[in-house]
């Protein structure tokens, strides 16, 4: 392996974007799923920005449906109980919060230009990226 070859393994390909891979990479994570699926759907060169864009889209989808769930379950359980709205309502704050957490992790590590790897849905996110 020459040192070219070790370059190439560690460094991302250029984006097809006209942006840098890594700011590419950050930028599919700032709006969300919905820059996740812009950037997962124009971009053709970079296998990095195309990464990080199934992961926005993946990780921070499901935690925003899962988010959208709780809050609808929650106005729901007004009709039956207080109590259940209220367990629900936090419940849906905890998602908020960990999707934010998540985010920003996320956008950071994909900025520095490292392909961090979500624990359930990065995998997911890796066999979208080579599709």
């Amino acid at each position: 392996m020459t040192t070219n070859d070790v370059t190439q393994a560690v460094t991302p390909g250029a984006s097809s974007t006209g942006l840098a891979p890594n700011a590419a990479a950050a930028l599919s994570y700032l709006a969300w799923w919905v820059s996740g699926l812009l950037f997962f759907l124009i971009e053709r060169d970079s296998r990095f920005v195309k990464f990080h864009a199934a992961q926005a889209m993946v990780a921070l989808g499901a935690l925003w449906a899962l988010g959208l769930a709780m809050w609808a379950f929650a106005f729901a359980a007004l009709f039956v109980s207080a109590a259940a709205f209220t367990v629900l309502l936090y419940v849906a704050y905890a998602v908020w919060l960990l999707g934010i957490l998540i985010w920003a992790i996320c956008l950071v590590r994909a900025w520095k230009g490292d392909e961090f790897e979500l624990p359930i849905f990065g995998p997911i996110a890796r066999r979208l990226s080579r599709s």
